[in-house]
């Protein structure tokens, strides 16, 4: 029996010419070091902020009812609790899905769920969380950063890329379009689902990164009031991908499309993003779902890379303290989902070669089931029987050391949901 996959992968799970970069050298390796969180743990764990020596950051595992967490790492005894509440009530949050450092205590966060803004004091543990400030847009977006001018920078789903609003809401602008390599791809209505990635805005919130979850894309730009400009663009690689064929919003990635930068963050000299490089067939056939990465790029803020560490875990999610000293980020460890960190100042010179370390990563790594991903078994008309039942038995039954041949299939993207779908359509 012939089988087709589709993988709809949300993940909330987003001109100067090409610039091209000098690749710095020589690569060092960065070595973990998990923080010890007493008797709690990370679900799927989500984005991080660096705030007043401390680290906030999102949980976005489904079975939590806590939507964040909370470390102060402090030696010799660090600190970590989780705060508030998943919900539609009063100081309640659905989907968040990006965070920023704001001032002193106070982070701001975006819902996707709910298409608003909050900003909020970081709750002491067993306080509640109290938003202060909250505001709702009215257009769909991905990504929302504050600015210094106390406006606000959004990644939208719509033609143009980037939407700048004022301290209420109401829209000023929209600037720039999103990257193409040609102009057939130019033309295409959903090309921005197929850029989608992130935003990471220095401290001082007067510059921000762009970079796009699939190819090697990454801007930089500078903010002033009511306007945005351009500093410098890389974009090495482009997605690979089509349209959706029944005309939905969204779009269908080639299996060799490659995975880009899986999340970034600024600091005042930096921007520092994690890269995948691994091709949406060799996620696959290995294994691997989790969006992640590492490869760690450090650019300067005129979009010169400046070093590139390996990273001895896969990463997810970061952040940087303001000295530029140090990493936490959510990684894939031999046992689960943790909390680690990276001392930059300490690197591990002599690393292995890339294929030497790809083996010991794909050993040491256990196969794990997450909430976030589903599959289904349906026939041509979209309906599940008796029939599709049994084949999906037959494939959640396979031991993980049997490998399926995923040779044919075409991937189709939506980014607004945090749940992949695994869909077979028997033929």
């Amino acid at each position: 029996m012939n089988y087709r996959l589709f993988i709809l992968q949300i993940i909330y799970l987003f001109f100067l010419g090409s610039c091209s970069h000098k690749q710095a050298e020589p690569i060092s390796k960065l070595t973990h070091k998990t923080v010890d969180l007493g008797n709690q743990f990370i679900g799927i764990g989500g984005f991080l902020a660096y705030c007043q020596d401390a680290v906030v950051g999102i949980e976005m595992s489904p079975s939590m009812q806590t939507p964040f967490f909370f470390l102060k790492s402090d030696e010799p005894s660090p600190t970590f609790h989780f705060f508030g509440n998943k919900g539609r009530g009063p100081n309640e949050f659905l989907l968040p899905y990006s965070i920023q450092h704001v001032d002193n205590q106070t982070v701001g966060v975006f819902d996707v769920r709910t298409n608003t803004y909050s900003e909020f004091i970081i709750p002491r543990e067993h306080e509640a969380l109290l938003i202060k400030k909250e505001i709702r847009f009215q257009t769909r977006l991905s990504r929302i950063i504050k600015t210094a001018y106390n406006q606000y920078i959004s990644l939208s789903l719509n033609e143009d890329m980037f939407s700048l609003v004022d301290s209420i809401g109401v829209p000023v602008d929209t600037f720039f379009e999103y990257p193409y390599q040609n102009s057939a791809e130019r033309k295409l209505e959903n090309r921005a689902f197929a850029y989608q990635g992130t935003l990471a805005v220095n401290p001082s919130k007067t510059k921000f990164a762009y970079s796009s979850f699939r190819g090697e894309i990454i801007h930089f730009y500078a903010i002033e009031n009511n306007n945005i400009e351009v500093i410098a663009k890389i974009e090495n690689e482009y997605p690979l991908y089509r349209e959706n064929d029944d005309g939905t919003q969204g779009v269908k990635y080639d299996v060799n499309s490659k995975n880009g930068y899986i999340a970034t963050y600024a600091t005042e000299k930096f921007v520092y993003a994690i890269y995948s490089g691994q091709t949406i067939l060799e996620q696959t056939e290995k294994r691997s779902f989790n969006f992640e990465g590492n490869i760690l790029h450090i650019f300067d803020w005129n979009g010169a890379l400046v070093k590139e560490y390996e990273l001895d875990v896969l990463c997810s999610y970061l952040c940087v303290s303001d000295d530029d000293s140090k990493i936490w980020a959510i990684a894939t460890t031999q046992y689960d989902i943790a909390l680690v960190s990276f001392d930059l100042e300490n690197p591990i010179e002599n690393r292995k070669s890339n294929e030497t370390q790809k083996a010991i990563d794909l050993t040491e790594r256990k196969p794990m089931t997450r909430n976030m991903y589903r599959m289904i078994v349906q026939t041509k008309d979209g309906k599940q029987n008796d029939q599709t039942r049994k084949v999906l038995d037959s494939l959640m039954s396979l031991p993980a050391h049997v490998g399926t041949d995923l040779t044919n299939f075409d991937f189709q993207m939506d980014t607004i949901d945090n749940i992949v779908n695994i869909v077979i359509t028997l033929k």
